[in-house]
């Protein structure tokens, strides 16, 4: 007899495809405030199981709670301060409310972090740009400005000066994306430690069980585009075995200090020439990592979330990976710019390491770098034989956008 999940849903690292592949055994229950979903979605994910509207949630709730459901999941940031309030009052097992506001508030976050004995960067909470110019001097430049809520260097921006303090808190208050942001020293990344041609930072997914470490997978990725955006990432990552095991110490470290104890972790870790510290904790499924982990590994990660959530001790054998699988997303240049044409770029699929060319912009569209990664204009997916290779394709697909891809400006 299938046990029931109830997923709450209005996006996130697992896609709708996902959610389907690895449900076999599962009821899936949707909980979702219909209203805030993207056009289409309610009646895609009614294909895969029931939709419960929770816009009002105790009424939700009762209609969840009449299914009796054995867990609840979520897979995006934005997600998981509902899923534990219905989780408190369905009765089942998930994150503490502390726990979540730990995960999902920067500022939060960096005072557990310290207080578990964690090194942090400095930081500043600012509730208004007047307060930009002092929290800089008192954190110091270069700084980093970001919401205090918010995912894929969404509205983050590098502090030089106090003039750029005033300029860029001024733009990110008047967003209206966040009425709370940190600005919190930039720390120095050691190129060295990761090696050429990668980012100086990565992060590792670990899934938890009754807070001990069920498995631990790292990921390496791509440099940074300007001024903090995501290009690329693989797994199984690439750093030296010693610098590897301080990694997983310290992001385990900190899944503990905030107190999460159950399910997926996405844990960011900038590599300094003093050692990793901690960027950001994510309570949930880092992005692309399901079919990431799928394709190296043969691991059902969102399969084992499901399974975490009814109560099943997860079973996982890494082993030898049968591949190093790649995700690379195509970003728009920084400042005022439509795509104008595509060119050929799609003929990358011709490469036996890439698999799949995925365009989301069309000609004609305006883009936003200031978006972070949700200003994705394409994905690159594919695989190559050992972590090495990967940079081979990288950099042919760096070619073919360059000689393919035209921006225009506004």
């Amino acid at each position: 007899m299938n046990e029931t999940v109830v997923v709450v849903y209005t996006s996130g690292a697992a896609s709708p495809l996902e959610l389907a592949a690895d449900a076999e055994g599962y009821d899936l229950l949707f909980a979702v405030p219909v209203d805030e979903l993207t056009d289409g979605l309610a009646d895609l994910l009614a294909v895969i199981g029931e939709v419960v509207d929770v816009t009002d949630e105790v009424a939700g709730a009762a209609v969840l709670e009449a299914r009796r459901p054995a867990g609840i999941v979520a897979f995006s940031d934005r997600d998981l301060p509902l899923t534990q309030r219905l989780a408190s009052r369905l009765g089942l097992r998930y994150h503490s409310a502390s726990a979540v506001l730990a995960a999902t508030d920067k500022h939060v976050q960096r005072q557990r972090l310290r207080e578990g004995g964690l090194r942090v960067p400095r930081f500043r909470l600012l509730t208004g740009p007047d307060q930009a110019v002092e929290a800089l001097a008192a954190v110091g430049a270069p700084a980093v400005l970001k919401p205090v809520r918010g995912a894929a260097s969404r509205q983050t921006y590098r502090l030089d000066t106090p003039q750029d303090a005033v300029r860029y808190a001024a733009d990110a208050f008047a967003s209206g994306d966040a009425d709370q942001f940190v600005v919190e020293e930039m720390l120095v990344g050691c190129p060295s430690v990761a090696g050429p041609g990668l980012g100086d930072y990565v992060s590792v997914e670990i899934l938890l069980w009754r807070g001990t470490v069920a498995c631990q997978v790292l990921n390496s990725r791509l440099p940074l585009l300007e001024p903090f955006r995501e290009q690329g990432f693989f797994v199984p990552g690439l750093l030296p075995a010693s610098v590897e095991a301080e990694v997983h110490r310290i992001a385990a470290a900190a899944c503990h200090a905030l107190g999460l104890l159950d399910g997926w972790v996405d844990v960011e870790l900038k590599l300094t020439a003093d050692g990793p510290v901690v960027i950001e904790v994510n309570a949930r499924l880092g992005g692309y990592v399901a079919v990431l982990l799928h394709r190296s590994f043969g691991v059902e990660a969102v399969r084992l979330a499901f399974g975490v959530a009814v109560g099943r001790r997860p079973e996982v054998s890494l082993g030898e990976p049968a591949a190093a699988a790649f995700c690379y997303q195509i970003l728009p240049p920084v400042g005022d710019w439509r795509l104008a044409s595509w060119g050929n770029v799609e003929h990358l699929t011709e490469r036996p390491d890439v698999l799949s060319v995925v365009l989301t912009a069309e000609p004609g569209d305006r883009v936003d770098w200031r978006l972070g990664s949700q200003g994705t204009l394409g994905v690159v997916e594919g695989s190559a034989e050992r972590p090495e290779a990967v940079l081979t394709a990288v950099r042919a697909i760096e070619r073919a956008i360059a000689d393919q891809v035209v921006f225009s400006r506004e």
